[in-house]
């Protein structure tokens, strides 16, 4: 079941046995909750969503005055572009140095994008024809986020524990605190090795590979 911020304090104050605040207000274990929803979502880079990105004519930064999204973006897994009549494409993931260095750059349909400080970067930049046949961008990302409601069901107990620490700090319970501080970090690194890493495919992979004779010619 997926837990409001309500219901994860509750959780918090059932840990503690402390059903209304005496020692620890809800206001400083709302705080703590909140804390380790960004810990967690920045960590583990297991909060997904999707964006949409419209395109302007000759514009190559877009932030989040232009779309809210790019303020909580982590890591862009792919960038996805429409030229506005569903024909997709993924563009290729750059390093900044390379806008203006390319054999061809003039404007027209992107090849390349970038993130950088909560932005992103185009090139080569959209070109009114472009712009006016309505062509967007789609940009798959991990994001933080301090809501534990958008946090999956299955990652909800996480950040629970985080505040659940925190609260053994401030009662300077050390051991408590590091042992359940100490399992929340592991388990935030194991989801994120075990779900986020994705393999990359590359053209040789989908190659057949030399057989029998081929496969000795090959080698000699």
């Amino acid at each position: 079941m997926s837990l409001t911020a309500g219901q994860a304090l509750t959780q918090v104050r059932n840990f503690l046995n402390e059903p209304v605040q005496v020692y620890w207000t809800d206001t400083e274990i709302a705080n703590w909750i909140e804390e380790g929803c960004r810990d967690f979502s920045s960590k583990s880079l297991m909060i997904e969503d999707t964006m949409q990105v419209t395109l302007v004519t000759n514009q190559i930064q877009y932030t989040s005055s232009d779309v809210a999204a790019l303020s909580t973006i982590i890591e862009p897994y792919s960038c996805l572009y429409n030229d506005g009549v569903n024909n997709w494409k993924g563009i290729i993931k750059m390093h900044p140095r390379m806008i203006g260095n390319e054999a061809t750059n003039a404007s027209g349909e992107p090849k390349y994008y970038a993130l950088h400080h909560s932005s992103i970067y185009l090139w080569p930049p959209p070109s009114s024809t472009v712009v006016a046949g309505g062509a967007y961008l789609k940009i798959l990302y991990a994001k933080v986020t301090s809501d534990i409601a958008i946090v999956h069901d299955e990652y909800q107990h996480l950040p629970i524990i985080y505040a659940c620490a925190k609260c053994k700090y401030k009662d300077q319970k050390f051991a408590e605190g590091n042992a359940l501080m100490t399992y929340y970090l592991n388990t935030t690194a194991f989801e994120r090795q075990d779900k986020h890493s994705r393999e990359e495919d590359s053209l040789d992979m989908f190659k057949i590979k030399p057989r029998g004779a081929q496969q000795q010619q090959g080698a000699q």
